[in-house]
């Protein structure tokens, strides 16, 4: 073929066959109505003082929505102090990294797989972003259904990057998204998520 000196390709073990644990709570409120932060932050502050005496090592955090990542960082710093960081790459072996979702996929890699992944919604791309605005405009004038065909495999696509780490870790992964367990297409979040064992009550144990 013309070819030169060799390249050879190193693919990663495949982990996606290695089981993670799945904090689904029910009861939560949808993402889009007035009660959700407040709830969310609830549950995050609550899974943090049970976690705190049971998990040996980095809890991350992941919150799309920038002025609510602000919130429950300056929240949780007052509760928690300087174990609390916003989008650093050095945490601390016990640290509590809050992070948005560009930031986490960039650099989760360079941090030590964390025990508990906190992700506070399903990461769906904003149609406010020009780009996801238009390619959103390009199905809906082919009378095609954007949200299923486009929104919906993006997320589960940054969803499953997302938990790479912990599911090398074997670690626990809770998600807040309430859409998961109400809405037609939570089976096909869960579907990526696989293989899991479900967890839907809080208990030490399963932190240990």
């Amino acid at each position: 073929m013309g070819l030169g000196d060799l390249t050879s390709v190193k693919f990663s073990p495949d982990r996606r066959h290695e089981m993670i644990q799945l904090y689904l709570p029910n009861g939560l409120p949808m993402p889009n109505t007035p009660k959700f932060q407040a709830a969310l932050i609830q549950e995050i502050r609550t899974l943090l003082y049970i976690s705190s005496s049971a998990v040996d090592g980095l809890i991350a955090i992941v919150i799309g929505d920038v002025p609510l990542k602000a919130q429950v960082g300056a929240i949780l710093a007052s509760e928690f102090g300087s174990r609390v960081q916003v989008e650093t790459t050095s945490p601390g072996l016990q640290g509590i990294l809050i992070t948005g979702w560009e930031f986490w996929q960039k650099h989760q890699r360079e941090l030590k797989a964390p025990k508990l992944l906190i992700i506070a919604t399903l990461p769906l791309p904003s149609v406010e972003n020009p780009l996801v605005s238009g390619r959103v405009n390009f199905y809906k004038q082919r009378g095609l259904d954007w949200f299923r065909l486009y929104l919906l495999p993006k997320a589960l696509q940054e969803l499953q990057r997302a938990i790479a780490s912990i599911r090398e870790s074997q670690g626990v992964v809770a998600l807040l998204d309430s859409r998961v367990i109400r809405r037609t297409y939570g089976k096909q979040v869960l579907a990526a998520l696989s293989p899991f064992a479900k967890i839907d009550y809080l208990d030490t144990t399963w932190l240990t």
